[in-house]
């Protein structure tokens, strides 16, 4: 091992842009979340997902400012220590960690779905094999990660330029089509007219999957520390990717939502991408469209696991973690990190396979994810109106405008888990007091561990100029 303690400065704008828009992953979100958005919005499921897209670009703003100040590979869990002290950045770590470990799982599933599709499609809906194929992508993204992060930005934006494209002509057919759901059947689960009726409640409750929806723009954050030259790349390249993306996502929303119908939607929530593909009827489009999600999807997972491992070796440099998950290996490229990430979320994911359906599975994990994500955008948003609050300059970009987004998050997280069922009430509570003890534990460890020690780099204490 090195003693270096900072990641190799080698990414540019471009490939913050790339490595963010593609983290958010707009064809496999459009597999995934599209059909429950539709069941609980409605029509207005376009307009949840542009509402919360609008909180995500204030919390944006607040994360491009402190990138750009402290830039840091532990992104929101660094910023939190820096803003409330050793114990507040350990549950940060533990917000990160499991908001992070679902959202991998939220995309390994899918990923073994789609490639079972592709492959063996009768077994595409057995949890058993959708686990272990999802298993083997995980291992295959860790792979690629490992070759180091400047192959994988550029394997990433010919993986975009893809699903970004066959997106936009499936819109287009998909707008210039308006009665082709008439010609597939599909099981009644639910008339048509729920689709114009609002619910404040099944609004709020589209909301919070869009918080999944808009995910991954973060990323940015957390290869802040691996910019080179213009610190300022970092944050520009995140709302770079959250505009485009969710401009893409929008408007492909509008255009199979006009396609399908509500009762298609609901009875195909795991898999919408196919529902729409079948819809559009040629038989080239469903190899086309499953083929673009499983690029999308591995995307996703290459590029989140890209982000969990960049922050578990941040918490091990600040011995949150073990301090082998802090060092770099002779190519500086954080090897224990991503191999302990990679084997946990492997583990995790093989016993996903022991859920009832693949529906069942998606479901269990994007709702995790969604609400354990908004809370730690929450915890970020509050760090930056802390530690920017004395600072004139960042008045509005680091006050204002991301202290707004917290507030609004927060309300749409609190109303989301009062109308939730019980199970997952109690899974949210699980999962937020659990940290508790976790955080006193480590955070204590941290704080004993680096007393009297200089901080190194990437690990700043102080607001840069």
């Amino acid at each position: 091992m090195t003693p270096k303690k900072h990641l190799p400065r080698v990414l540019r704008f471009f490939d913050i842009s790339v490595l963010s828009s593609a983290s958010m992953a707009p064809a496999y979100s459009l597999a995934s979340t599209m059909g429950p958005m539709i069941v609980a919005a409605g029509a207005f499921a376009p307009l949840s997902l542009l509402s919360v897209s609008a909180i995500m670009l204030c919390i944006a703003i607040g994360y491009a400012q402190l990138s750009r100040v402290a830039p840091n590979a532990g992104s929101s869990y660094s910023w939190i220590r820096m803003a409330f002290g050793s114990y507040a950045g350990a549950y940060g770590a533990w917000l990160l960690i499991l908001s992070n470990v679902f959202a991998t799982l939220a995309t390994a599933v899918p990923a073994g779905i789609y490639t079972l599709d592709l492959l063996a499609p009768g077994r595409a809906q057995n949890p058993i094999w959708d686990a272990a194929v999802g298993a083997a992508w995980i291992a295959g993204s860790a792979v690629l990660l490992y070759a180091g992060v400047r192959p994988t930005a550029i394997v990433t934006a010919a993986a975009l330029a893809l699903e970004i494209g066959v997106l936009g002509v499936a819109a287009i057919f998909a707008w210039l089509a308006p009665h082709a759901a008439a010609a597939v059947a599909h099981p009644a689960s639910g008339s048509d007219i729920n689709a114009l009726a609002f619910s404040g409640v099944g609004f709020i409750y589209a909301m919070t999957l869009g918080v999944w929806m808009s995910d991954g723009w973060e990323l940015s954050a957390a290869t802040s520390e691996e910019v080179a030259k213009d610190p300022r790349a970092s944050g520009r390249g995140g709302i770079t990717g959250l505009l485009i993306t969710t401009a893409t996502l929008a408007i492909a929303m509008l255009a199979f939502d006009k396609l399908g119908t509500f009762a298609g939607f609901k009875a195909n929530q795991a898999d919408a991408m196919r529902y729409v593909a079948d819809l559009l009827g040629a038989p080239v489009w469903r190899p086309v469209i499953l083929t673009t999600v499983l690029v999308s999807t591995s995307s996703a997972l290459w590029t989140t696991l890209l982000y969990l491992s960049r922050s578990i070796f941040a918490m091990g440099r600040d011995r949150v973690l073990p301090r082998a998950l802090g060092t770099l290996d002779a190519r500086d490229e954080p090897f224990w990190s991503l191999l302990v990430t990679a084997l946990l979320v492997i583990g995790l994911e093989l016993l996903t396979g022991f859920s009832p359906t693949a529906a069942a599975q998606l479901t269990l994990v994007i709702n995790g994810s969604s609400l354990f994500l908004g809370l730690l955008f929450a915890c970020s948003a509050a760090a930056a109106v802390r530690i920017f609050w004395r600072k004139p300059a960042f008045r509005w970009t680091g006050v204002v405008i991301p202290g707004a987004g917290l507030v609004a998050l927060m309300v749409v997280l609190g109303a989301t888990v009062i109308f939730e069922d019980r199970t997952s009430q109690i899974y949210a509570a699980g999962g937020i007091v659990i940290g508790v003890p976790l955080a006193l534990w480590r955070g204590w460890a941290s704080s004993k561990a680096l007393a009297g020690e200089p901080p190194g780099q990437g690990e700043p204490t102080a607001l840069a100029p």
